[in-house]
């Protein structure tokens, strides 16, 4: 069986969710399984990082500067995607696995595929024309699919009766995690709580925001760092306007650095209000994280009873989840313990292993 994995969200995203599942799914498929990956340039940092793994198929630019170069970097989607075009129009595999939602494929495409659905959030949040163009390019991949892959029963559950997707055609693949460092020493940052990933809309952000300060109230010495972009101007009025700015921390880190972040950290908070799946919960388990979060979407069936759960709309209930965890080190190691049996339910050679079986189902 040959697999081919087109460009799309290697060409989207830098970091990310689902580039990084891509890869792990990639480096794990058995060893019978031949594939292609229809990249000519990315700048992608899970394919940078794994380097000598993707060498046959990935040509990043290099950082010295030549002739042309900007040219390429303006260029690079309609070069990927033409690539793309090219190794499909060919048919010379088994079976397509589109990185992400554009149906650029259809009309030359003559071998089944398999799409995976991370979650349905621009269905349920239709807050911007981005998303709003994006629901029927989901709709008419998911309808013409051979399979789909889901993240978790969740994502099913909302395929089912948000997309009115047959329940059959549905394979349920939870993603796996990757070994953290438990790297506990004394950390520069001091006493802290950790916060990872973007802040935009159905992340819950800003009651977060506001439940942390109740928390600072109560504790001078305790801090926020949020991993991911710097602040925006509203989060920074946000902040100030708090009056906690010299107490939260906005940083962008490499994955060795996050594990160090997570093993120091008090705990790991995650107020989302939807997420398909929510692999920093599998990365607070690994680093020896506890974990608060959101009674909310995926969050229950993931971490199950290894979190201490909030509401995510009452930054009360917020404080009050945080606060058990980080002043009850009895509390706290319980949940560390029930994080790491937890963990033993994920891996990427599982996720690997049962995607194949996917694939084989959309060949029949």
């Amino acid at each position: 069986m040959k697999i081919l994995y087109d460009h799309q969200m290697f060409l989207e995203q830098k970091y990310g969710g689902i580039s990084k599942y891509f890869c792990e799914l990639i480096k794990n498929i058995p060893a019978n399984t031949d594939y292609e990956l229809s990249v000519l340039f990315s700048n992608n940092q899970h394919l940078k990082d794994e380097r000598g793994f993707f060498k046959k198929f990935h040509f990043p630019l290099p950082a010295k500067n030549f002739k042309g170069k900007g040219f390429l970097k303006r260029n690079f989607k309609k070069l990927n995607k033409t690539y793309s075009e090219i190794i499909i129009s060919k048919n010379n595999f088994d079976l397509l696995h589109p990185t992400y939602f554009d149906p650029y494929f259809l009309g030359i495409l003559k071998r089944p595929y398999v799409i995976t659905i991370h979650d349905l959030i621009d269905f349920k949040y239709k807050n911007n024309s981005t998303q709003n163009s994006l629901i029927p390019k989901i709709q008419k991949i998911v309808d013409k699919a051979n399979r789909i892959i889901a993240i978790s029963q969740n994502t099913k559950k909302d395929l089912v009766e948000t997309m009115n997707v047959d329940p059959e055609k549905i394979d349920v693949i939870y993603h796996g995690y990757n070994k953290g460092f438990s790297l506990k020493k004394d950390s520069v940052y001091g006493t802290y709580i950790l916060y990872v990933g973007i802040r935009e809309g159905y992340k819950n952000f800003t009651t977060f925001i506001k439940a942390v300060s109740l928390l600072f109230e109560k504790d001078i010495n305790l801090r926020l760092i949020c991993v991911g972009s710097p602040f925006s101007k509203f989060e920074m009025e946000l902040l100030k306007k708090l009056n906690i700015s010299n107490r939260v921390i906005a940083l962008g880190v490499n994955e060795n650095k996050l594990n160090e972040l997570y093993s120091n950290a008090l705990a790991f908070v995650y107020p989302s209000l939807y997420e398909g799946f929510g692999m920093p919960i599998l990365e607070a388990f690994a680093n020896n994280c506890p974990v608060c979060l959101s009674k909310s979407s995926s969050f229950p069936e993931i971490a199950v009873e290894a979190g201490s759960y909030f509401d995510p709309f009452d930054e009360y209930s917020i404080k009050e989840s945080i606060s058990k965890v980080i002043y009850d080190d009895n509390y706290s190691k319980k949940l560390i313990e029930l994080g790491s049996k937890r963990l033993k339910d994920f891996s990427w050679k599982k996720c690997a292993e049962e995607t194949i079986d996917s694939y084989k189902k959309a060949l029949v």
